[in-house]
């Protein structure tokens, strides 16, 4: 119970931290669109018609794009990458063009390695008006924009935002109220839909991952039932959930995500859990703890089959800065921990 404790204390302190690279202004607060015009947007979207893959085993991280971070998540053995493609550093002014070189390398990089991208878009500049159908429109010109690029080379499961059920992490900022931006946040996801079905036949939607019970949050069935009100089951095809607070306990992170899509009649989606990490860095040493009983990393991934994916959150630190919680296999200055040959050997392990 205490180490459980103290998890859930760093995944907090962690979320916290991250919100602060990108703690600015809140934008200015844009009234919800109205329920009939985000049903008529809604109405419009279409499930994919591609293979949406499953046993997914992949790493998570906010510096996927860097150099050292590309080699080090080739270095454990997967063969997966969940990575942030920032909205507003690619179109730092709307309608001023797009800046891909950035990411163009990252994607070419990975692809050279053999690692697929499960990609997100995140952050919107914030120089957008304060206006939903204005927003959703310069979204969906983006989206259209991104999936041509790297359709191409690869790329076709994209994830609208990160965790929309808590801002400050990939969806608004922290200044900005979850449940009033909700509706908003229905209409960018079906703008991404239509940007992705005109652009890509085999592009998949994720919604973006739902955080679990943290502070300032929704909950997610809360968030969903909305979700689900607006007429959005089709904007979708992937649920994406992220079980913080559920180690040794997936099966019931599972159970419930499996009741609230069953009880809106869309248990046939995929479930991803497309974040999850540790920061006992100790404990994770398989010299001290070489089996699951002990050991959270182990115990987490040999629980991950309850989900259709899996990512381990993260390669590297987030920060350097004194207190930053100890997610990474690595430190911030890629020094590798006991964690990533724990990771690694249980990754070549699922080869044999």
């Amino acid at each position: 119970m205490r180490a459980l404790s103290l998890g859930i204390l760093a995944v907090i302190a962690a979320t916290a931290f991250v919100g602060q690279a990108w703690l600015r202004a809140a934008p200015a607060e844009a009234p919800p669109p109205g329920e009939a015009a985000l049903r008529a947007a809604t109405a419009a979207c279409t499930r994919t018609r591609a293979r949406i893959p499953g046993g997914v085993l992949g790493i998570s991280d906010p510096h996927a794009d860097d150099p050292g971070v590309i080699d080090l998540i080739a270095a454990t053995g997967v063969h997966w990458v969940r990575a942030e493609f920032y909205w507003r550093k690619i179109e730092p002014v709307p309608g001023a063009g797009y800046h891909w070189a950035h990411y163009d390398a990252m994607v070419k990089a990975y692809a050279r390695r053999g690692i697929r991208i499960q990609a997100i878009l995140t952050y919107m500049p914030d120089s957008l008006p304060p206006d939903w159908s204005q927003r959703a429109a310069a979204f969906e010109r983006f989206t259209a924009a991104a999936v041509r690029r790297y359709a191409p080379l690869g790329v076709h499961l994209w994830e609208v935002f990160n965790e929309p059920n808590l801002p400050g992490y990939g969806w608004l900022t922290r200044g900005n109220d979850t449940r009033a931006n909700l509706d908003g946040y229905v209409l960018m996801l079906a703008a991404a839909n239509r940007a992705m079905r005109k652009n890509d036949p085999k592009a998949v939607v994720l919604i973006g991952g739902m955080a679990s019970d943290q502070h300032r949050g929704l909950p997610v069935e809360t968030t969903m039932a909305r979700v689900y009100r607006l007429g959005a089951r089709n904007c979708f095809d992937v649920m994406a959930f992220h079980p913080y607070g559920y180690q040794g306990r997936f099966g019931a992170a599972r159970a419930r995500i499996d009741a609230l899509l069953e009880k809106a009649g869309d248990s046939d989606k995929p479930v991803w859990f497309n974040e999850y990490g540790w920061t006992e860095q100790k404990a994770m040493d398989m010299a001290r703890n070489p089996g699951a009983a002990g050991n959270p990393m182990l115990r987490a991934l040999e629980q991950r089959t309850v989900a259709d994916a899996f990512f381990w959150f993260s390669a590297k630190d987030y920060s350097s800065r004194y207190g930053t919680p100890a997610f990474g296999l690595a430190t911030y200055k890629l020094e590798r921990r006991p964690s990533f040959y724990t990771f690694r050997h249980f990754v070549e392990g699922l080869r044999q």
